[in-house]
């Protein structure tokens, strides 16, 4: 996924909250089934729900992973998972490494693996795609580099899709744990997680100024 490179242009000026901890907000609704819509102590908030929980997943994993306790799910039937000649030689020389973010992974044969256990948050996702966009990674540059793309490629597919129909209880929660992030305004691509209409842009935009 690309970076972000600026906030689109529209006909109301739009203003990234400053990076700072964000107010208790009330949730109001849920808009394209994209955007969650909430009301602060000063003005409107659409908050984009992937982008958000990317962050509180980016948040949390690392958290977890500093900490060694990273939640696993077992899987009652372990899986075979098949891999490209390249892939094979990244997996072999990473074992520990994946196992550090909740991957505990065994050879099965030639170029099969035996998946016995996962990270909890994806362990319902699409997570062979998830394993083998991290494979890719882990060729990439060095561990430092590569042990936060493996975070940034963990939230992104464990997190809330865009289309997503949410209940009114899973925004509420997903809003609260964003307001718990350290860094609430920006998913880990450096998109903006939500944009801020202050009560003096409203009124400025009805022409109550």
């Amino acid at each position: 996924m690309l970076p972000y490179t600026g906030a689109s242009s529209g006909s109301i000026t739009s203003a990234l909250t400053p990076a700072m901890s964000l107010p208790v907000l009330r949730v109001l609704g849920q808009l394209d089934n994209s955007y969650i819509i909430a009301e602060g102590p000063d003005g409107l908030y659409l908050i984009d729900q992937h982008a958000a929980h990317e962050r509180i997943l980016f948040e949390k994993i690392g958290q977890q992973r500093s900490q060694r306790d990273m939640e696993v799910q077992g899987l009652l039937e372990p899986v075979t998972f098949e891999v490209s000649p390249r892939q094979e030689a990244i997996l072999k020389s990473r074992y520990q490494d994946l196992a550090e973010f909740g991957f505990s992974i065994e050879p099965f044969g030639d170029r099969t693996f035996l998946i016995r256990a996962l990270p909890a948050l994806i362990h319902d996702k699409d997570w062979a795609g998830m394993l083998r966009e991290l494979l890719d990674s882990l060729s990439r540059g060095d561990k430092s580099d590569w042990a936060e793309g493996v975070t940034i490629t963990m939230a992104c597919h464990g997190a809330v899709r865009a289309g997503q129909s949410l209940s009114e209880p899973e925004m509420r929660e997903l809003v609260r744990q964003l307001e718990q992030c350290a860094t609430p305004h920006t998913c880990p691509h450096g998109r903006p997680t939500m944009i801020h209409l202050s009560s003096s842009q409203l009124k400025k935009e009805f022409g109550r100024t």
